[in-house]
């Protein structure tokens, strides 16, 4: 005889099923360690914002030009320097989001909107990993994963990229395993519309659709039973919305160029940006980057998976997850500011490799509840001991919503002050400077490499901070009456031009705070600033060192 479920009456309804206590349990178990990994992941991307050293300065200018005017710039108007440079603004859009989010709830709703989007994006990488293997592997999976998500911490239109990676992944794993319908594709494309103006790895979207179209050809050309038909009609449902994803990229200011720009936004990248080195330059160079190595034991994680899966588990073999781990292993590989989209992916791809291994790790008793948290809390330990400072250490700022304390004092001083350009100003805070002052004031430089031409770092900016006699000359030439830079952590040519612009008898430092020094050229229209707030030199270098 079967067993039947136990069951409850209520009044005037049918029987409704009730859940026997272990499915109580597990179900409990799996909300409560879900809650657990996205806080402990919350926990290190709470961060105050600093306008200083990022770009988000410049994609809220972005975004209220846009809301003030329907202007989007396709030339580097922000800077004085080379204005009629032509510029393809691929993240227009990620300046629009923040700019409401800024007016509507101030920096603290674009902190809360950063963490929201974040841990949304986990939970998507990580529900495809518990649906497609299991919940344990998943939740260790993730807390490997973790050390190499939270390096990306800042506010950035790159968040997007990860958020919609996560959902193009979903529906096509879901379609390819029949758990949705080919209606569901047709989304693809309208999220690839808003994908390719918020954010230059829109790509992304057309390359995971073209990945799963062409291992349903490779099924077709594979297949001597003659039963095809599904892959056939796969395919032909994936080679519509790999069309409609690609018509769709062309839907932004730049048109078709704009759909292909991805292709050549490194031609005349001529700024040493350290996210863009590769991790064989990273190796080379000797350089100390803490994420490195919990990078590598992802790479190594994701690698013993595909062994296994082919000792253990052919059938369980997938071309497309194949091709998605060779293509962002080499992005990661290629640059270390993927990492974090990397470690997205390989979260998945790990666990539905490693799932028939995970099946004989059942979650619905308490032994195996505990054994499931003790591996865990272990395997973070673990991963904390290898560096303590990369997780807790100073570096990686304070715990805290909303901009930085006292991070707009820069800016409040040289506005209060009526200070005047033309200003020189280092490349980090070109951002903040452009949020603030625009257009009242242009910038010199930017964080933006690809907005000026190939030469412009070499024969300029960088000149400037290491050769006087260009210096002198530029100065003649720009007449600049302000310098405005970052004087922290930036590199040794900027802090060794800080300090001799403070010894230079032509310049006198009137405002330094944790983060910015501000410096007026000595002449008649700065003699007033100059006597109410010229900083002796001594306290300057005491305190830069």
């Amino acid at each position: 005889m079967s067993k039947r479920r136990p069951t409850r009456k209520r009044s005037g309804l049918s029987e409704i099923p009730v859940k026997n206590e272990p499915e109580r349990v597990n179900a409990g178990f799996q909300v409560g360690a879900t809650a657990v990994i996205l806080a402990a992941y919350a926990a290190f991307l709470v961060h105050p914002i600093n306008l200083t050293d990022g770009d988000l300065g410049r994609h809220l200018k972005n975004g209220e030009l846009f809301l003030q005017s329907a202007f989007i710039g396709n030339t580097n108007l922000y800077a004085y320097t080379t204005p009629d440079h032509p510029f393809v603004n691929h993240h227009w859009g990620s300046g629009v989001v923040f700019y409401l989010i800024e007016r509507m709830a101030g920096f603290h709703g674009i902190s809360l909107c950063f963490i929201a989007v974040s841990l949304t994006t986990l939970w998507l990488f990580f529900h495809l990993a518990s649906r497609y293997s299991s919940f344990p592997l998943a939740a260790l999976l993730a807390i490997v994963v973790m050390p190499v998500l939270i390096t990306r911490h800042e506010v950035r239109p790159e968040m997007f990229s990860y958020l919609l990676s996560g959902l193009f992944l979903h529906l096509l794993w879901d379609y390819r395993y029949r758990k949705r319908g080919s209606r569901w594709l047709f989304i693809l494309p309208i999220l690839q519309i808003l994908w390719v103006n918020l954010h230059i790895y829109f790509f992304i979207g057309m390359m995971l659709v073209a990945v799963f179209l062409l291992e349903s050809l490779v099924k077709i050309a594979v297949d001597r039973s003659g039963e095809s038909k599904d892959s056939r009609d796969q395919c032909k449902v994936l080679a519509a919305i790999l069309f409609l994803t690609f018509v769709a990229s062309c839907i932004n200011p730049a048109g078709i160029f704009g759909a292909v720009y991805p292709l050549f936004i490194f031609q005349g990248y001529e700024f040493p940006v350290i996210e863009n080195y590769s991790v064989s330059a990273i190796l080379k160079a000797g350089f100390q980057f803490l994420p490195l190595v919990y990078c590598q034991i992802v790479f190594g994680t994701l690698g013993f998976s595909w062994l296994y899966a082919l000792m253990k588990d052919r059938s369980n073999l997938s071309l497309a997850n194949f091709l998605l781990t060779v293509f962002f292993s080499a992005m990661a590989w290629w640059t270390i500011r993927n990492f974090a989209i990397f470690a997205y992916f390989a979260l998945p791809l790990t666990a539905v490799n490693f799932s028939k291994a995970a099946t004989g790790w059942k979650s619905n008793s308490s032994f195996s509840m505990l054994s499931i948290s003790g591996c865990a809390a272990g395997v973070a330990v673990l991963l904390v001991l290898i560096n303590p400072l990369y997780f807790f250490g100073g570096g990686r700022g304070k715990f805290g919503f909303g901009l930085k304390d006292g991070n707009r004092a820069a800016a409040d001083f040289f506005l209060r002050e009526n200070l005047q350009g033309p200003i020189f100003n280092n490349f980090d805070v070109g951002g903040y400077l452009i949020y603030y002052l625009y257009p009242r004031q242009r910038v010199y430089v930017d964080n933006r490499p690809e907005a000026y031409p190939p030469s412009f770092f070499e024969d300029d900016y960088f000149s400037l901070l290491v050769n006087d006699e260009r210096w002198r000359n530029s100065m003649r030439l720009n007449r600049f009456n302000v310098i405005f830079m970052n004087h922290r952590g930036r590199s040794a040519a900027g802090e060794s031009f800080i300090v001799r612009r403070v010894l230079d008898p032509d310049w006198a430092p009137v405002f330094f705070d944790a983060d910015v020094i501000i410096l007026v050229r000595r002449h008649d229209a700065n003699h007033s600033v100059i006597a109410r707030h010229e900083l002796p030199k001594e306290v300057i270098l005491q305190r830069m060192n």
